[in-house]
């Protein structure tokens, strides 16, 4: 009777070691690998998410964005034209001017353009000065490049003086002769003559008194005569509010 009962026991032992395996396994299986599960889950979101951030900021450092400010004919309005000179479509979340932010929702395809408003500015006073910038999704703030505007309740918006600057690479050694051509009427004028050989580059610039079509003529001396360098005259349009105040011209000297 006694070795019964011992048997008894060690089979009852057995038994409670294989019924707590099982429970450990089914304990195991219901809360740890589910949890082990959800991990991997969140880790490959978490992936995902830094991928997209990664092609994101690749994209954002490939926008290139021309913006640029203009009064409309009547009254304290403005336009700003976005000119996307980038490879990749952006998208304007919200317009700025001055302190004063307008929301938006306008995707601008590469090499293209796109006009947004009109907008008027609160709080309008005579000698108020207007910038303009703008912010598009990816987060990049481009601002205005062609200059502020200006409210005078006398004579309405003015924006900063238009003008042309040429740079010459002058990689040789050179005399120069920069002339200014409106060719409206055709009237010339000198805006530089260099007085001895020079060996730096040669920047001159030039206000004009209104948009429209001019050339850039340079010339390099040659013995005692002028003598046109490669690609001279340079057109030299300022098609100003739809285009920048000011240009640049670059030329090879030689």
């Amino acid at each position: 009777m006694h070795i019964t009962n011992i048997m008894f026991r060690k089979r009852r032992r057995a038994v409670s070691t294989i019924l707590g395996t099982i429970i450990f396994i089914g304990i195991m299986f219901t809360s740890i690998i589910p949890m082990m599960l959800v991990m991997k889950q969140a880790d490959t979101i978490y992936t995902q998410k830094v991928h997209q951030m990664e092609i994101r900021d690749e994209e954002g450092v490939k926008e290139d964005i021309n913006v640029y400010v203009y009064p409309y004919q009547n009254g304290t309005e403005l336009g700003v034209k976005v000119e996307n000179i980038g490879n990749v479509p952006i998208t304007v979340v919200r317009v700025w001017l001055n302190g004063e932010s307008f929301e938006v929702n306008e995707v601008v395809s590469a090499a293209s353009d796109e006009l947004f408003g009109p907008y008027t500015v609160s709080s309008m006073q005579d000698g108020t000065t207007v910038d303009a910038k703008i912010v598009t999704e990816r987060g990049n703030v481009f601002y205005c490049i062609s200059g502020s505007l200006t409210w005078y309740e006398s004579e309405g918006w003015s924006t900063t003086s238009l003008g042309i600057c040429v740079i010459i690479h002058n990689t040789a050694g050179g005399e120069f002769q920069i002339t200014l051509k409106n060719c409206s009427d055709d009237s010339t004028y000198l805006i530089y003559e260099s007085h001895s050989k020079e060996w730096a580059d040669v920047i001159a610039s030039t206000p004009v008194d209104d948009p429209g079509s001019y050339e850039m003529i340079v010339k390099v001396k040659k013995g005692s005569n002028w003598k046109d360098v490669p690609g001279s005259p340079v057109p030299a349009d300022i098609t100003y509010p739809d285009g920048p105040p000011f240009i640049m011209i670059w030329i090879q000297g030689k």
